[in-house]
């Protein structure tokens, strides 16, 4: 929520209520407004005439900030926002602006393209869109200040090999602006503990496919440009074919990414998904429905930037209800109980509305919690110039001009497997990036824009020298034990930490199970990358944290990575029964009416898969059991 400059002006449109304005702001849209006769409009498309323009008659404001040069023109001012705390009606508040919020809200609004919706994002813009599809200097932004942490970590975790679970991104668009863009699309099998009715939800044919629409998911193999070509086809035929050589793993297939197209002409083959672009984009498209005479054919998208959801009320003469959400700018009252309120925040901030809201949840929230731990090998090998000849050292060096044979290449591919000495089949899965720089200090910025996940890909030390070599990068998830009872997340009230949204413990600890699969999938990795360099295997070297590639493998320490990612499980979904169940099978917390949670928390069980894909297929399913298909 920002305050609107003066240069900006918002009003709500043919009829509607005060809490439904959007900017007008003044902005030409072409020189066809600027000179000669203008053509003939209807007065929704004619550019406004301000009073005072280009400095005539008196200067115009002279201090903008980035809040009021581009929040303004999207996302709700001051005086919206009051009406909408004194009288505002919604169908559905969404509380999150990432994978779900997005998946949700795109859902419902092409099934009732009239539904009243408010996104509510705790933070303010930031990134436009996916930091790697911004220029390279923007890598400096992952992590750091842009990641809070809104708990009380326990000792025994920040002490463990663990040590601590990744934090949250609280800006427009959260995590989506910082992923790795991975979405594999799990089987039944590898779906343990969940129940029937989402198994049933995920068969159905269409589940997965709107899900990949939406976020644009295309298998490496098929990315079409010059980066994913011949490796590419190498890495995944290599790893498919020899796949018994990793005795642990089930299957391979090449990457299944979300950077796709945006459109069918697209002349760029790769692009990083984020929800901010898709969500203003959205948005636009409701202000155009909204402003078509004489009869409009929607309503606007609203989303207010700032407002921090804190906790809920319910009625209690009315079957528990929700009538009251609790924010940092006020509460959002609905008497008459018929507003859905959306929990897209992601699963801690989830669990600590509901232990913040409800009786009923403080055995069944947050009292199971699973994720993924991590290891990063780096590996590297000679190129086999009969099945590579144009591949390795540029020889012309800094006098090539770009012009030779010898081109960056990326190849992306997934293995999964599961430790098979474990009662319950605990997962990992391999993310394989493998890359041929035969300039590094030149393919720094197409390797930084198309690496698979930066966090993960190959530095510029390691490239150097490695121009005769293929670059092996695995990064590997085991999942964490759902029985894992040292895993948990409680609440934390009193007067040492008042604030409701950060008011709860989490310890995430490994037990033998884990350890167990951790084991399993080191080994993987390492046999994985003895398939991949084939003949080479004898020469393959590792990179230590001296900063130098050795035949000798790093130590246990060295390659596994601390903090668990990919939280999931605090609020899952299963019978009423199961005392530590949180939700129905219609996403509801037991104990309360109209208030839904999306994303990894319903998860019964992590599975190693990376979960973005599977978290979108449910919230569109959640919109389409809310919302009733308006035929128009």
């Amino acid at each position: 929520m920002v305050d609107t400059p003066s240069f900006v002006s918002s009003a709500p449109r043919r009829g509607e209520p005060d809490y439904l304005k959007y900017p007008d702001h003044p902005t030409i849209p072409s020189f066809h407004f600027r000179t000669g006769k203008p053509p003939i409009l209807s007065s929704s498309q004619a550019p406004r005439q301000p009073v005072n323009e280009w400095g005539y008659p008196i200067p115009g404001p002279q201090s903008p900030t980035a809040a009021t040069a581009t929040a303004a023109h999207y996302f709700v001012d001051g005086p919206t926002w009051d009406a909408i705390v004194d009288h505002g009606e919604f169908d559905d508040i969404v509380c999150g602006s990432g994978f779900c919020a997005l998946a949700y809200v795109t859902e419902a609004l092409e099934r009732d393209p009239f539904r009243k919706i408010l996104i509510l994002e705790r933070g303010d813009f930031w990134l436009p869109e996916h930091f790697q599809n911004l220029p390279l200097p923007y890598k400096m932004v992952l992590g750091g200040p842009s990641e809070t942490f809104p708990w009380q970590l326990t000792s025994k975790t920040y002490r463990s090999e663990i040590k601590f679970m990744h934090g949250y991104c609280p800006f427009f668009g959260g995590r989506s602006t910082f992923w790795s863009a991975w979405c594999p699309q799990p089987t039944k099998d590898l779906m343990r503990g969940f129940p029937q009715s989402m198994l049933d939800t995920a068969a159905a044919p269409e589940f997965w496919e709107k899900a990949k629409k939406l976020l644009h998911v295309t298998p490496a193999g098929k990315i079409n440009d010059s980066v994913f070509g011949k490796l590419q086809d190498y890495i995944d035929t290599i790893l498919e074919k020899n796949l018994k050589d990793i005795p642990s793993a089930s299957y391979s297939e090449s990457g299944p990414l979300a950077v796709g197209k945006t459109t069918p002409t697209s002349s760029l083959s790769f692009i990083k998904f984020s929800t901010p672009g898709p969500l203003l984009t959205l948005q636009d498209h409701q202000r155009k429905l909204a402003n078509q005479l004489p009869d409009p054919r929607g309503r606007p998208l609203m989303i207010a930037t700032n407002v921090v959801v804190q906790n809920f009320l319910t009625d209690p003469d009315n079957d528990d209800t929700v009538n009251v959400l609790k924010t940092s700018k006020g509460d959002l009252c609905f008497p008459n109980g018929k507003t859905n309120v959306i929990l897209a925040t992601g699963a801690i901030p989830a669990t600590t509305i509901l232990l913040n809201s409800l009786g009923s949840m403080q055995k069944r929230a947050g009292s199971r919690l699973t994720g993924h731990f991590l290891t990063h090998i780096a590996a590297r090998f000679p190129i086999d110039s009969k099945k590579f000849p144009d591949h390795g050292k540029c020889e012309k060096g800094s006098e090539c001009t770009g012009d030779c044979q010898k081109k960056l290449e990326i190849a992306a591919t997934y293995v999964a497997g599961e430790d098979p000495s474990s009662g319950t089949r605990l997962q990992y899965h391999i993310q394989v990036t493998a890359i041929h720089s035969p300039h590094p200090e030149w393919d720094a910025v197409d390797a930084g824009r198309e690496c698979p996940d930066y966090a993960a890909a190959a530095t510029l030390d390691q490239l150097r020298g490695s121009e005769n070599h293929i670059v092996i990068i695995c990064a590997t998830l085991g999942e964490i034990n759902e029985h894992n009872t040292s895993c948990w997340v409680h609440l934390n009230p009193g007067p040492q930490n008042p604030d409701v949204t950060t008011n709860i413990r989490l310890q995430v600890l490994p037990d033998e199970k884990d350890n167990r699969l951790w084991d399993v999938m080191d080994t993987a990795t390492y046999e994985a990358i003895s398939v991949m360099a084939g003949t080479k295997s004898d020469n393959i070297e590792y990179w230590h944290n001296e900063g130098k590639w050795l035949t000798s493998k790093p130590k246990v320490s060295d390659i596994r990575v601390p903090g668990v990612v990919h939280e999931c499980s605090t609020l899952y979904m299963g019978e009423k029964s199961d005392e530590h169940a949180a939700l129905n099978s219609d996403y509801s917390p037991y104990g309360c009416r109209n208030v839904y949670v999306t994303g990894g928390a319903i998860f019964p069980s992590a599975g190693s898969w990376n979960p973005t894909l599977t978290m979108c297929g449910y919230a569109q399913d959640l919109a389409k059991k809310l919302v009733p298909k308006r035929h128009i």
